[in-house]
This record gives C-alpha cells, structure tokens and sequence, in this order.
C-alpha cells in the first residue's frame, strides 16, 4: 500500500498524528509505504516520524520537492504553501515502480482500515475521490459546467501508470498557463480540471470534511449553494462512521490542535497525539482572517436562517467575482 503524504515542518505534527492513525487501524496492511513530499521538514520532526514508522513495522522516504521549485515558480501560492503543489508533479517524484498511490492529507485522521478504498476498481478512470459541493459560479469561474466532476483533493486514489499515460502533468502545465499561475481554488481548481472525465466519485466516508460535519444536510446547501451534491443519506453515513475525517478551515469551527476547539472527532485525534512523539507539544492559537473571524460572529449571534442566507449568497455568488 503506498501512501503519499505533503508537508512543511510546520505541519509535521500534524502530518504525524494522521500517519500513526493510518498505522494504527491498517496494522493488517503488512506492507505500507509512506511517501512524503518534503518541503523544509526539520531533523528533529523527520527523527520522530521515521521513528514512528519503525515502531509499526513499515516503511517511510523523504522525498526533497525542491527539485520541482522551477514548476511552481508560475503558480500563485494563495491556498496553501510549495507543499500541497507538490502532489501535482507525483509522475516526477514517485518512484516508477509506484503504480497506485493514496494521497492523503495531513489534517485527517484515519480511522478504519484502507483496504477497500484502495483496492477500489478504477475503470477507465484515473482518479477517485469525494465530491466537494460548489456552486455554479465557482465552477464557471474554473469553466466546469454545472454538474461536471469536483472533488475535493485532500484524498485521491491515484492510478500513477495511467496518470503518466495521459501526461497529466503536461495538461497541469497548460492549466496553470492558460490562468497565468492563478487557478481558481488553487491545486485543487489544477487536479479537477487536468483529472475532468478522469475522475470516479467514492462514498464521502472516505473523505469526511468538516462543512459535511459542521452542517445540516440543509444548512449545508444553503451555504454552499451547489450545482451537485451528494445525497442526504451518503452525507449522514459518512458524518456518524467516517474512515478518513478531515479537518479542512472552516468559518464556524476550529480543528482539533488548536487551543480550546471542540467538534467531531476531536477527541479522537487527541488520543492519536497523546500516542505520538508529538504528545508534550502545545495546543496551537488560532489564526482565522478577518472574513473568517466577522463570518464566524455573523453566524454566532445572528439567526441562523439570516446568516446563512448572508454568507450563503457571499461564498457561492460574490467569492467566484472576486476571486
């Protein structure tokens, strides 16, 4: 089983809390290779994770992205940092003998066994993943239409072999051209419009995001106004059992490393820190943006109904205008 993971030292922590859930609930998975798309990881954080994967039995490799730097010279970092662009250039920086790959990103616990997503039949296909809920403006602002494929791209089963056939870094290359470096949601705008036709939708167990979470299943579409949605019942399968819960920002609520913060599933990566070398190191302050913090109080202390309708009509209607 190979598995990718990206990060800077920054996010080394948190990366490690998610690899020893991965650890603990594959222990079945007597052969699993962690990949790890190295942006500045410190000796220190890089002792501790290949510690950890010792202790499990399993293989990890640093891999230094810095040989990719001259690809993401053109592309505007305003989602993310050299890390998670990294995972677009996976033909370059996996070894050949990589023929699948699970991406995963390091704000996730795993919490169940991998064994039948990653055995998932591709088809003709060359990547699977969860459906994002966006609105048609956000998709005519990548030029989707209305109810063509997005997934959000925190966790992708990727078949490498086909990827190389389709020269998809070639397609991700022109993407990025044909926006001047500014693709719109960033690396994720970049995979679903390289992937588009490419792409298989799995159950949202698999990549549990927070706005699925935070939600209900009609707050959830006043909000984000989708063009596509998953249906109710795939929605609250996946928020009581997810395999994979993935803490992604959002508005109304914290993650879990941060000082004070409450949600679903919570207490669980907790109890995967106190298990990791990371397990003295402090709770992090919160760090929201001013749009974040003012939409956060308007959700706060003004009726639901209101609110909703304000920043529904906000992030679905004017954020693609001004993005």
């Amino acid at each position: 089983m190979n598995i990718v993971y990206a990060s800077d030292d920054n996010f080394a922590e948190i990366m490690g809390v998610s690899i020893l859930s991965l650890f603990e609930n594959n222990k079945n998975e007597f052969n699993i290779k962690v990949y790890i798309l190295d942006s500045g990881i410190k000796d220190e954080n890089r002792e501790k994770l290949i510690s950890l994967t010792k202790k499990y039995g399993n293989q990890l490799f640093f891999i230094n992205t810095q040989n990719i730097s001259k690809e993401l010279n053109s592309i505007k970092q305003d989602r993310g940092g050299a890390s998670q662009f990294a995972r677009l250039f996976l033909s370059k920086l996996l070894p050949d003998s990589c023929d699948k790959v699970l991406y995963i990103d390091c704000d996730t616990i795993i919490r169940h066994s991998l064994k039948d997503f990653y055995e998932t039949d591709f088809g003709e296909n060359i990547c699977c993943g969860v459906m994002d809920c966006i609105s048609k403006q956000h998709r005519a602002k990548l030029g989707l239409k209305e109810n063509e494929t997005y997934i959000n791209s925190g966790v992708m089963l990727i078949n490498l072999c086909t990827w190389r056939n389709y020269n998809i870094e070639g397609k991700i290359k022109s993407i990025v051209n044909k926006f001047d470096g500014h693709v719109p949601y960033a690396d994720q705008g970049i995979v679903n419009l390289a992937l588009q036709g490419r792409i298989k939708c799995v159950h949202p167990k698999y990549n549990c995001i927070s706005v699925y979470t935070a939600f209900s299943f009609n707050d959830l579409l006043e909000y984000r106004q989708p063009s596509a949605c998953l249906s109710s019942i795939e929605i609250e399968e996946a928020k009581i059992d997810p395999v994979i819960a993935h803490f992604v920002t959002l508005f109304c609520m914290s993650r879990p490393w941060i000082k004070n913060s409450q949600g679903p599933f919570f207490d669980e990566w907790r109890v995967y820190k106190q298990k990791s070398p990371w397990k003295d190191s402090p709770e992090r302050m919160e760090r929201k943006s001013l749009v974040q913090k003012i939409s956060g109080i308007l959700y706060k202390y003004i009726p639901r109904w209101m609110s909703l309708t304000i920043l529904g009509f906000l992030h679905a209607r004017v954020k693609p205008r001004i993005m």
